[in-house]
């Protein structure tokens, strides 16, 4: 059979689904639950708008400082397709990754590279377990949407330096345009072009003013982020600010050479990696990777000589990484996510090598079953850290197998506490909690989480010195004060949870969970009044949640506000309200509104999403009855006490429409 691109591009793409096909039967994990299936913009396209003025997590009330609006709007076609089942969120991410591979290696054809190269490159790239991550966690979609569109922009620009075809141009500034509301790291773009220029060695002078449109779209970008939509008061301190630029800059040289042995040696493979920031320029670690960095490049360096595609490998990966080296102070020193568009360098490097270096010494056989050993050592740890990230839980246990002297390992140990807590496991969540707080008996997080457990458990007492401690720690800790309160409101102390609901509101006045809080209280209190104004409180700071609309109608049905409670039964349903109880009572309204069609409408999307109920078919029969259409009365009644045969009501209702029928038939 003769071997064509095409051949290249469907192996590349068969090779990557083998690998990966087992993680599509893993379930969400860490973020996802705040970036997915608690998250109403990515459940709703009427949040459009707020995808585009908001932070990335403000749907689910998650302080950050991320702009990232085509992550969500991925997440909002996923789920208009597949709901929340993950297998579907999982096969997106597949198939990004697949098409940035085949990508790579157009991006190898395009720079002048053998197709035997390109195919190498996309191969490691497409199975290397040091970025294996991305794929297999799906909040990390930004990533593979940025590269995505990265490297369309490459390509295309690369067409219009050959061509001088003005479509293409204008298709890759979009491109780039794209590629940054992805993720804020596609400003490597602009330094990609810029290597392009200077490898294709070709009347440069007249190339380099082709990137000015690139550049007004990188500053328009940032003078928006920067004045519009600045989300940084939302964002903890970064842990890397405190270390002086020297400081952050010596510890680039431990952190460059742990990137390259992931790459090579992807032992250990976890998320929440911890380096031991650099305090001198004669440690030992530092000298080492110092000594390592330059014997590599006195070794490139001869390569190079042969291949000058090499230089250009190494400065896609250096320039690639070059947002994420601390030299502006970000999160945290390290992460494998990070190199997942760096690491198209290090592969072509490495293809390099295989086909300028062992190729002509070891022969084309050996040097082809030296590849396929390669390749089945990365199918090995990338199959295997897929099992990894099954769950929060398998996620947090492997973090928990190499950072335990990690100065953040009570973060560690919180995060498998709420990993418990969401799977339901309430003892396993106290344990973490308490694992969290020996590490860190300073962390007010901890307690507040603790005390939530043992609420699950109905040990209010304990839960409430937990989250005294929290506020002890932390004395503008909303989320404790709301939480404390919540336990005084289930021991029917009411005074308490007033006291300490208003103590959240006077620290933040924009708290949703103190004015839900209070909307309950002075529900349960009778004082109808009071509870509708918190509850619209409520509703006007998440309008994005249910929850108050649906609060609010109940509210209304008590004061015989029928027309009222039916718009906020409407409202809640555009907003994800929607389990077979909210439909029998949308259905009530329904008809106290006179809306008899709708009401039947309700009652049959109550049966569809439990048949085993026999309250709608009652109240269908009610519905029929009193509209004159006693024989599917008679039926609905019937299939009702099918379910529920003792029920004197319905045997009533069922006499009585039998006699009717009868009398008027």
């Amino acid at each position: 059979m003769k071997i064509t691109r095409r051949t290249h591009i469907l192996f590349i793409a068969l090779l990557i689904v083998v690998v990966f096909s087992p993680s599509l039967k893993n379930d969400f994990a860490w973020d996802d639950k705040y970036l997915i299936t608690n998250n109403p913009y990515a459940k709703n396209w009427a949040y459009l708008p707020q995808i585009f003025t908001t932070q990335l997590y403000q749907g689910s009330q998650v302080e950050s400082n991320f702009y990232r609006p085509m992550q969500l709007i991925s997440f909002a076609v996923d789920h208009s397709i597949w709901g929340l089942n993950p297998f579907g969120y999982h096969l997106t991410n597949l198939a990004l990754h697949v098409f940035n591979s085949v990508l790579v290696y157009f991006i190898l054809i395009a720079i002048s590279a053998s197709p035997y190269l390109a195919l190498l490159t996309a191969m490691f790239f497409g199975i290397s377990p040091a970025i294996s991550g991305i794929t297999y966690y799906i909040s990390a979609r930004s990533d593979l949407l940025m590269a995505l569109f990265m490297f369309l922009s490459f390509l295309l620009f690369g067409r219009y330096v050959k061509t001088k075809g003005r479509a293409l141009y204008i298709f890759s500034v979009v491109s780039f345009m794209i590629a940054l509301l992805c993720k804020e790291m596609a400003v490597v773009l602009l330094m990609f072009l810029g290597l392009e220029i200077l490898r294709s060695g070709e009347k440069k002078s007249r190339q380099w003013p082709a990137l000015l449109p690139y550049v007004i779209v990188m500053f328009f970008y940032g003078a928006i982020r920067y004045f519009i939509l600045d989300f940084s008061g939302n964002a903890d301190p970064s842990y890397t600010a405190h270390i002086p630029l020297w400081g952050r800059i010596l510890t680039d040289f431990k952190i460059v050479p742990k990137y390259l042995g992931l790459l090579l040696f992807p032992y250990g493979l976890h998320m929440e990696w911890f380096i031991e920031p650099a305090k001198r320029i004669f440690e030992t670690k530092v000298l080492f990777s110092f000594g390592l960095i330059v014997a590599l490049a006195f070794m490139l360096r001869r390569l190079w000589r042969a291949n000058k595609l090499v230089l250009f490998g190494v400065l896609w990966f250096l320039l690639g990484l070059a947002p994420v080296l601390n030299i502006y102070p970000i999160s945290v020193f390290f992460g494998e996510g990070w190199l997942y568009v760096p690491s198209v360098g290090f592969f072509i490097v490495l293809g390099i090598i295989f086909q300028d270096v062992i190729a002509p010494r070891a022969g084309r056989v050996l040097t082809r079953a030296l590849v396929a050993l390669l390749l089945v050592y990365y199918s090995f740890f990338t199959i295997s850290y897929g099992k990894v990230w099954k769950d929060s839980v398998s996620l947090f246990e492997n973090v928990l197998k190499y950072e335990k002297k990690s100065p953040f390992i009570h973060l560690t140990y919180n995060n498998m506490a709420m990993a418990y807590y969401d799977k339901g496991e309430i003892a396993e969540s106290i344990e973490h909690c308490r694992n969290s707080i020996s590490s860190n008996p300073r962390y007010p997080e901890a307690y507040n989480n603790l005390g939530v457990a043992y609420m699950a458990e109905a040990r209010p007492v304990r839960a409430m010195a937990n989250f005294k401690k929290a506020i002890s720690l932390k004395k503008d800790y909303t989320s404790a004060y709301c939480n404390l309160a919540h336990a005084y409101k289930g021991m029917g102390m009411t005074d308490n949870a007033i006291r300490f609901s208003m103590a959240a509101i006077d620290i933040d006045p924009d708290s949703y969970d103190a004015y839900r809080n209070l909307g309950y209280i002075f529900s349960e209190k009778g004082d109808a009044d009071k509870a509708i104004r918190f509850f619209t409180k409520a509703r006007e700071i998440r309008r994005e949640s249910f929850e108050p609309y649906y609060c609010l109608g109940n509210l209304y049905i008590r004061k015989n506000r029928y027309k009222a409670a039916l718009g906020e039964f409407q409202e809640a349903l555009r907003r994800g309200a929607g389990d077979y109880k909210f439909y029998n009572e949308l259905a009530f309204l329904y008809i106290k509104n006179n809306r008899f069609k709708e009401a039947e409408g309700a009652l049959m999307q109550s049966l569809e999403l439990n048949s085993d109920q026999s309250e709608p078919h009652n109240n269908l029969g009610n519905l029929y009855s009193m509209l004159g259409y006693l024989d599917l009365a008679i039926d609905e009644y019937r299939m009702a006490l099918e379910l529920e045969p003792d029920n004197a009501e319905m045997q009533d209702n069922l006499r009585k429409t039998e006699v009717e029928l009868t009398q008027h038939p």
